[in-house]
C-alpha cells in the first residue's frame, strides 16, 4: 500500500515546487439513489436525454468497490467552469422518477488535472479510482501538486495513459477533518482496459504498508474503484 501511495506523493528532498496553476473546474459531488424499480442503465439514459444547461460535463460514478454503499447509490459530478458559472446556472432540470438525491449536502471541490494525459471516455463510460486525503498541516496545495505532478509525468513517459486529478474540498461537510484539508486523487482511465492497466503497473512494485512518512497527505485511505458515465458535455 505504501508504494501505491508512493506513486502519488513522494516528496523527493530537493525538488523546487512547481508554480500552481489555477484550478481546471469546480467539481459538484452529490449523493444520489437509484429508485425502486429502476437499474443505473435507466439513471444514465436519463441524465442523457435530459437538456442540462450551464455545466461543462455531468457525470454519475457507480460504485464497485467503496465503503459502505448502498446498491442502489451513485455519485452525480457536476463540473462548472467557476463559482460564478454555478451560482447563475445551478438547476440541473425537473425531479425524475429514476432517482433522487441529496441536494442539500453537496460538497464543493476545486478541480486541477496532474500531468499532460487528457484523454478519456472515449466509448461515454470508464472506470476510475479515487483516494481520500488529508493533508499535513503546515503543506499548501502547491507542495501536493508539484509532487503529484512529477509522479504522474513519469508515469506517462512509463506508458500509462491515464489521467491524474486531484480535488480539494472547500465548501461542503467534512467530519473527520479540519477545515481545507481534505483532498481526493482520482485516476480516470482512457478506458475501462486503460484504468485497469495503470493499476498492473503500480502493482507490479513490491507494495508495502500506510502513507509514506514525507508525503504532504496524511491518513490515505485505499482507493476505491468506480464506473463513471459522462452523461452531459
Amino acid at each position: 500500500m505504501r508504494n501505491l501511495i508512493l506513486a502519488f506523493l513522494v516528496i523527493p528532498v530537493m525538488v523546487v515546487a512547481q508554480e500552481l496553476p489555477a484550478p481546471n473546474s469546480i467539481y459538484v459531488s452529490t449523493q444520489c439513489y437509484m429508485n425502486d424499480g429502476y437499474s443505473m442503465e435507466d439513471v444514465v439514459k436519463q441524465f442523457r436525454e435530459s437538456n442540462i444547461a450551464g455545466p461543462q460535463r455531468v457525470f454519475v460514478r457507480q460504485p464497485i468497490s467503496s465503503l459502505s454503499a448502498a446498491e442502489n447509490q451513485f455519485i452525480r459530478i457536476v463540473v462548472w467552469e467557476d463559482m460564478e458559472a454555478w451560482a447563475t446556472n445551478v438547476s440541473l432540470g425537473a425531479p425524475t422518477d429514476t432517482y433522487s438525491c441529496n441536494n442539500a449536502q453537496r460538497r464543493f471541490y476545486t478541480n486541477r488535472r496532474v500531468g499532460t494525459n487528457d484523454s478519456a471516455y472515449e466509448d461515454g463510460v470508464s472506470l476510475v479510482t479515487t483516494m481520500r486525503c488529508e493533508l499535513v498541516k503546515g503543506t499548501t496545495i502547491s507542495d501536493t501538486y508539484s509532487n503529484l505532478n512529477e509522479n504522474q509525468v513519469a508515469r506517462e513517459e512509463a506508458g500509462d495513459t491515464t489521467i491524474l486529478q486531484f480535488s480539494h474540498l472547500l465548501l461542503g461537510p467534512n467530519p473527520d477533518g479540519e477545515m481545507r484539508s481534505s483532498i481526493i486523487i482520482r485516476r480516470v482511465g482512457d478506458t475501462e482496459a486503460g484504468l485497469a492497466r495503470s493499476l498492473d503497473m503500480m502493482w507490479e512494485n513490491n507494495l508495502s504498508i500506510g502513507t509514506p512518512i514525507n508525503a504532504p497527505a496524511k491518513s490515505c485511505e485505499n482507493p476505491t474503484l468506480w464506473r463513471s458515465y459522462l452523461v452531459s458535455n
